[in-house]
């Protein structure tokens, strides 16, 4: 059979399966008025062909047998959503390749074998800002930049362990942050305890399932709601143990241990926490309680949160959704509320992909600690502690505009204001910054 029948029955089968939408390529070299251009769009869409590592197609090439029998072999991963005659057609290419195939399968089975247990992804960001810190203190103006490095180790079928890596910069004797200040400046001082890059292992942690329990134990993310407007679960950790099951469409996440102080000065926070959340067509919800104590007298307890959220998506164009606290523990200013609206592309993870994020918040000052995800301080103004809940009565608007370069690489620039209510002269903890990024997954 002629190769190019045969890559024409090809085309004719992806293009049948994967139905008439049709999305941009990433191929530098197949023009939008090329005449394959969509059948080439179809197949890179379908999974079913690759570009070469220069992003080129390269369509005037010959195709080998092995080269075909690799478009066939994902071709056959999607076998059980082809009908009876597309179905016949896979059939008989994978007979007429079946000693290609047979030698791929060898080939990636042995592959896979060699493959390192231990498998790693991340994320690096690099970003530029520009903070007008309301004359308090001086403005600043840089760069910073972080990378976190996630990794992945299978024990066996049920369990797992997992780790992380991150840089950032550390007091001396000091591994993790309440706040967020995890980036380290461009021209950082090595030789300065508070502006060096250090690398830490700051996650460890062992997951296992077992019926419809799943488990996992060490050091690993505390998150309390979905927004990270409670703690900023990328960059807060716990020592404990956390359980995960569904009954029925409602899904339950139990956290109980202790979280990671950030030097003497700080207080190390016991926590407990019950989750639950479900779906509903378009809508998303959950309500949780959480109790966090102070270690040191197990009879105070710093806050009792009770907190819901809610996300409407209502077309692939745009969602609302947001989080409300209350702490109970307070005696007054003890709610904080945030919303957020996603107009475009609810996802970045394609190429020319691109949203716009509106985000508003409001805190009384008993509410929410500094373990938010919010900048809710200026981290240069005076007399700032690493005290559980230091935040002031505070309002802020973020607004952010997200492009996709790539699957993996996008960039953003944003505008935060956030206002003071109970400023006083010489102490107004309110800023402004205008800052653009760029983030990388790999």
């Amino acid at each position: 059979m002629k190769k190019s029948i045969i890559l024409l029955i090809a085309i004719l089968l992806v293009l049948s399966m994967a139905g008439s939408a049709v999305a941009a390529n990433d191929f530098s070299d197949v023009a939008a008025n090329h005449w394959a251009y969509d059948a080439v769009n179809q197949l890179q869409q379908a999974g079913l062909v690759d570009g070469y590592s220069d992003g080129a197609f390269r369509g005037d090439k010959a195709l080998t047998r092995y080269e075909f029998a690799v478009v066939i072999a994902r071709g056959l991963e999607n076998y059980t959503k082809a009908n009876n005659h597309q179905q016949g057609l896979l059939n008989k290419l994978s007979a007429e390749f079946a000693a290609e195939l047979n030698n791929i399968g060898v080939r990636l089975n042995k592959l896979e074998k060699n493959q390192p247990n231990l498998k790693f992804s991340g994320i690096a960001e690099v970003r530029y800002t520009s903070q007008d810190n309301n004359g308090t203190v001086p403005s600043s103006v840089g760069g910073a930049y972080r990378v976190r490095l996630n990794g992945v180790a299978k024990v066996d079928a049920n369990t797992s362990l997992g780790l992380r890596l991150a840089s950032g910069t550390t007091k001396s004797g000091t591994k993790y942050k309440y706040s967020s200040g995890t980036f380290t400046s461009f021209g950082s001082n090595a030789a300065a305890d508070d502006n060096k890059n250090n690398v830490t292992l700051d996650r460890i942690f062992l997951t296992s399932t077992i019926g419809a329990v799943q488990t996992t134990v060490g050091a690993q993310e505390l998150k309390l709601g979905t927004t990270g407007f409670i703690v900023d679960s990328g960059g807060i950790s716990f020592d404990g143990i956390k359980f995960a099951t569904a009954v029925g469409a409602v899904k339950l996440v139990g956290n109980w241990g202790r979280q990671q102080k950030n030097g003497s000065a700080g207080t190390t926070i016991d926590v407990a926490s019950l989750e639950a959340a479900a779906k509903q067509g378009k809508l998303n919800y959950g309500t949780g309680y959480a109790t966090l104590k102070d270690r040191g007298n197990v009879h105070t307890t710093l806050a009792e949160y009770l907190h819901g959220n809610a996300k409407y998506r209502f077309d692939d164009g745009f969602s609302l959704g947001g989080e409300y606290v209350y702490n109970q523990q307070a005696d007054s200013d003890k709610t904080a509320w945030t919303a957020i609206a996603t107009i475009g592309n609810q996802e970045i993870v394609a190429k020319g992909q691109n949203n716009i994020v509106v985000k508003y918040y409001h805190v009384d000052k008993n509410s929410i600690s500094r373990l938010t995800s919010y900048s809710l301080q200026s981290k240069a103004g005076a007399g700032i502690t690493e005290a559980f809940s230091d935040v002031r009565n505070l309002k802020g608007l973020n607004v952010a505009y997200n492009y996709g370069f790539s699957k993996n690489l996008r960039a953003y620039v944003a505008y935060q204001k956030l206002t003071d209510k109970e400023a006083a002269a010489g102490d107004d903890r309110g800023y402004q910054y205008y800052r653009a990024a760029v983030v990388a997954n790999f």
